[in-house]
């Protein structure tokens, strides 16, 4: 049997199909469950590895456009305002991904006992790189997957079979890039203090030196490794963080439309309404109305 259907077995087994992440039993193993096509949705992906391992999802992040099929694998080293869209899944035949977590510690302990990485490849630098995944993760990924069959083994097996599976990472295409993320003052940890200031400031107005303080960097070099590693400059990010909390008030009703763009950070509700439809592919109040009515 092909080894990607024994997997999307096991992760059928235990999860449900709910369009979220679920996490699991096995520690920062989590597990990604779609029985249908979905419009755009936004997600902020953290630092993760992820396998798809049925099903096929499309993801923009900045100007760029990525597609996964199974087989298919996907490194994000920072937090990334993304919008997914799910393109094929079926209830007998569901979009499914495995996804773990990037431990710094176990990042590090990787780093001083393996050998020394590759040199810097193309797009190495990146927040979220797309590969096909090789036989040696997929089988690494397919032991720490049964682990959530065998749950009296995890205390003792998940941490090893974690270890082979980024093990298996690093010294492959992305090593300088899980190696970077290891690393307190690496240029992505830089970046990544501006990244969490913007989350947690996401409707402050800021200046280019303030935040290129905050990375402890000057404000080219900044603004040059930010666009590198996100897709996006600094001000496209926090715009992206803003459209997204807005689209969050709009599905739970928290706040009606005309209110909402003010309350995210927006002074202009024309600018407002351009950018959320350009983003969403559907205006702020076409989305609050089709939420009303599927509730009613």
């Amino acid at each position: 049997m092909n080894k990607l259907h024994e997997l999307a077995q096991i992760l059928s087994r235990h999860s449900f199909a709910s369009e979220q992440i679920q996490p699991t039993l096995v520690p920062r193993l989590s597990i990604f469950h779609a029985d249908r096509p979905t419009t755009r949705t936004p997600a902020v992906y953290h630092p993760l590895f992820c396998l798809v391992v049925s099903g096929r999802k499309q993801v923009f992040f900045g100007e760029k456009t990525s597609e996964y099929a199974p087989g298919d694998c996907f490194l994000v080293t920072v937090n990334l305002p993304v919008v997914g869209t799910i393109l094929q899944a079926l209830p007998e035949t569901p979009y499914l991904s495995l996804c773990l977590d990037l431990h710094p510690t176990t990042l590090a302990e990787i780093a001083i006992r393996a050998p020394v990485v590759s040199s810097t490849t193309p797009g190495s630098n990146q927040g979220l790189q797309v590969g096909t995944a090789t036989t040696e993760v997929i089988d690494a990924a397919f032991r720490l997957a049964q682990l959530l069959d065998n749950l009296q083994h995890v205390d003792v097996l998940a941490p090893l079979y974690e270890q082979e599976l980024l093990y298996r990472l690093y010294v492959g295409p992305w090593g300088r890039s899980l190696l970077s993320a290891s690393q307190a003052n690496s240029r992505l940890s830089k970046v990544g203090r501006a990244i969490a200031w913007l989350h947690e400031h996401y409707t402050t107005d800021y200046t280019a030196d303030e935040l290129a303080r905050i990375a402890g960097m000057s404000v080219s070099t900044m603004n040059r490794h930010f666009r590198e590693i996100t897709a996006m400059s600094p001000l496209e990010y926090q715009k992206c963080i803003r459209l997204q909390e807005a689209r969050r008030l709009l599905t739970s009703q928290l706040t009606d439309v005309s209110s909402t763009g003010y309350a995210v950070g927006y002074s202009s509700p024309s600018q407002f309404n351009r950018e959320y439809s350009r983003l969403f592919g559907e205006s702020p109040g076409r989305h609050a109305s089709r939420m009303r009515s599927a509730k009613e």
